[in-house]
């Protein structure tokens, strides 16, 4: 993905430039998908994504140009995913639904493979990071939380940059 490109067509999104609407589309939508679809699977991954798609776009115009546009609508469709995944669980405790399709259930073996390659990369990179950013990290995913809150979100904000800079330090990309 470009993201030059894609933080330029933002900044047109910005100031009200709809041409930008369907090239903005075209670079997002691939990696938003993928992104909800390792989240929750394949169904309400593309639930998910859509979600987020529609609120980056309605939000377009609060778009801070100082920012990278990508992990800000990563953001968005990570919290559209938790979204969508408590809306689940409350349907389950209700008994309103059968069982959740389980992410990953018709993933090729390829893909498998390619998954647990970046689950362990991850894995490896977590193990660098003090222990206070691993699980607020792991409580992101699982939803479970010490805190709630700012206080939340501001250790969130801070384990992911850490983790970004491990990341980079170690594979030398996003």
């Amino acid at each position: 993905m470009q993201r030059a490109e894609l933080r330029q067509l933002m900044e047109r999104l910005a100031d009200g430039d709809r041409a930008a609407f369907g090239p903005a589309f075209a670079l997002l939508w691939p990696r938003l998908r993928a992104f909800a679809v390792r989240c929750l699977g394949a169904a309400d991954g593309e639930d998910a994504a859509q979600a987020a798609l529609l609120k980056v776009f309605a939000c377009a115009s609060q778009y801070d140009r100082g920012r990278d546009p990508l992990p800000w609508a990563l953001g968005i469709t990570a919290w559209e995913c938790r979204t969508l995944r408590r809306r689940r669980e409350r349907r389950r405790e209700e008994g309103l639904s059968g069982s959740p399709e389980l992410p990953g259930a018709a993933l090729s073996p390829e893909q498998t493979v390619i998954d647990r390659a970046l689950l362990a990369a991850a894995e490896e990179v977590l193990g660098t990071l003090r222990p206070i950013d691993v699980d607020t990290i792991i409580s992101i995913g699982s939803g479970r939380r010490s805190v709630e809150g700012a206080t939340f979100r501001k250790r969130a904000e801070r384990a992911l940059a850490r983790f970004r800079l491990a990341w980079r330090a170690r594979h030398g990309s996003d």
